[in-house]
């Protein structure tokens, strides 16, 4: 029989080897594209990585202080080491900015430019975060723009489809500096109407801060900024180490008009007052304990008998704080060719007890009985300095008593150790004491905050404010005393119709950087 060699049937897979053959030069092009084209993508994270960090370091510097633009091209070039291992084009593996001649340091004639912008340059400075405004001075420079120098990647699959190298590859990154408060109190209060405020001009000025009630925010009304609820802001106002979120320095927030009440009774911890309850879903209860401690110096216009005990003992009761009997409450009175320190009672009975007063303007018995007009809430500093140093310190009166600010006398009593702490009227256990220590509170505050300084954010909007619909910018900060607590209505009598807040200037500060009391963090950011 004949063997069938070849036929249906018989073997023909080495049919496809001629096809495998044909397609091998397009397999390995493909893998070589695969392969090169993650290298040169790597290789654009790393200088895109590159260009961040030198610029965050560079934005790190952004203080608008001499020499702004030489530090942070220093940082940019040197403050970090970046690397670059993806790319094989026989240089070295950092990253290098290039030097650029865009700093002309501190101009030594007025008006001439500190800030070359060069376009195309390796470093710029800029105005906006859009990078459209050059910065022409160190204080102009607010934002840094950074680009790395170019690297490539010599293929090494990829030519075999007729590629080369990846081609000159750079990257840019802008970065600016941001800056936050954190464990400031979220007070804001609007400003003057008219003109901008000189508010070191108005050092010793009291303020009628009225909680707002309206639709339109008026000169003194104050609010809550940041998306505070009823309890953050009473924490962030009552604890000395509160947990909220930080506000930006000139940052466009949230305002809330907010019940007084909340603001009045966290402020008022730091008097030696609480007026809360206790038990689990109390916001305040923990000020019961160490969290919210009175001041160093609690002086105010509020006496409680010694032996006072009880759940009421340490709140605005009856059988706690309260104000003196009517007739025996500092009332002054604007009398013809007196002395400005001096002013007088109407009855002519002694003083019970006196707190830091407020300016002579803000009492409507300085105007016969009239109370004065509601929007005059910014006072002129004058206040009854000799009724208070004839009361408490009658004999050793210092010298510059004359001129002295409230925020300096209560500073003073600490220093000298001549905190008033004295019984008001009657004696025994029993006796009503105006108390200048903590008597309700043992707990010794942090001596670098000073519970009765806030800093209060300065609204730039007031006038298109409309109740919390609409977003406050935050102008400036001032530092800010506490002059006296809150008293419920219907309050002292003196036109305080109860959810007022009673402020003194004291200067007006660069955020965090003078008072120990908050924390400043400022922060590098990525804009592009």
């Amino acid at each position: 029989m004949r063997r069938q060699l070849f036929g249906r049937g018989g073997d023909n897979s080495a049919a496809v080897a001629p096809t495998v053959a044909l397609s091998m030069f397009a397999l390995v092009g493909a893998a070589g594209i695969a392969f090169d084209y993650a290298r040169m993508a790597t290789l654009d994270t790393e200088l895109q990585n590159a260009a961040d960090q030198a610029a965050l370091a560079a934005a790190s510097q952004l203080d608008g202080e001499s020499q702004t633009c030489e530090r942070a091209v220093e940082a940019a070039r040197n403050l970090l080491v970046n690397q670059t291992v993806f790319a094989n084009d026989g240089q070295p593996v950092k990253v290098d900015v290039f030097d650029s001649a865009v700093c002309l340091g501190d101009a030594a004639t007025p008006g001439d430019p500190e800030i070359q912008d060069i376009p195309g340059a390796s470093i710029r400075f800029f105005q906006d975060k859009a990078g459209t405004l050059p910065a022409t001075t160190n204080a102009e420079a607010n934002f840094v723009e950074v680009t790395v120098e170019s690297r490539r990647a010599n293929y090494a699959l990829t030519p075999v489809v007729g590629a080369f190298t990846s081609g000159d590859l750079d990257a840019t990154a802008r970065a600016g500096l941001g800056t936050a408060l954190c464990k400031v109190p979220p007070l804001m209060v609007c400003p003057p109407s008219g003109t901008s405020v000189d508010w070191d001009a108005m050092r010793g000025f009291g303020i009628r801060a009225v909680s707002n009630s309206g639709p339109n925010w008026a000169p003194g009304d104050f609010g809550y900024i940041g998306p505070q609820d009823a309890n953050s802001t009473q924490i962030g106002l009552a604890f000395q180490n509160p947990t909220f979120e930080c506000q930006g320095v000139n940052d466009t927030e949230e305002v809330s008009t907010g019940a007084p009440a909340p603001a009045i009774v966290a402020i008022n911890t730091r008097f030696d007052i609480y007026d809360m309850s206790t038990g689990s879903g109390v916001a305040l209860a923990p000020c019961h304990g160490s969290a919210c401690p009175p001041a160093l110096n609690v002086t105010k216009d509020l006496i409680r008998a010694g032996s006072a005990s009880g759940g009421n003992a340490c709140k605005i009761h009856n059988n706690g704080w309260r104000l003196p009997d009517a007739n025996r409450r500092f009332l002054p009175v604007a009398t013809a060719g007196t002395d400005p320190m001096r002013s007088f009672q109407t009855s002519g009975q002694p003083i019970d007890a006196m707190g830091l007063p407020r300016d002579n303007m803000h009492y409507c018995s300085y105007y016969g009985g009239t109370c004065p007009d509601p929007l005059s809430r910014f006072g002129d500093g004058a206040w009854a300095r000799y009724d208070y140093f004839n009361k408490y310190h009658p004999t050793r009166t210092p010298e510059n008593a004359a001129t002295m600010t409230r925020y300096e006398t209560y500073l003073w009593e600490i220093a000298e150790g001549y905190v008033p702490n004295e019984i008001a009227s009657g004696t025994g256990a029993g006796a009503l004491r105006q108390n200048g220590t903590a008597v309700c509170n043992a707990t010794v505050p942090d001596p670098t905050r000073d519970r009765r300084v806030v800093q209060v954010a300065v609204g730039g909007n007031c006038g298109d404010l409309a109740g919390a619909s609409t977003p406050v910018e935050i102008a400036t900060w001032v530092e800010m005393f506490l002059v006296e607590p809150g008293v419920p209505s219907p309050g002292r009598g003196n036109g305080d119709s109860g959810n007022e807040i009673y402020l003194e200037v004291i200067r007006e500060v660069d955020p965090g950087g003078e008072a120990a009391q908050v924390v400043r963090r400022d922060v590098p950011y990525l804009v592009r």
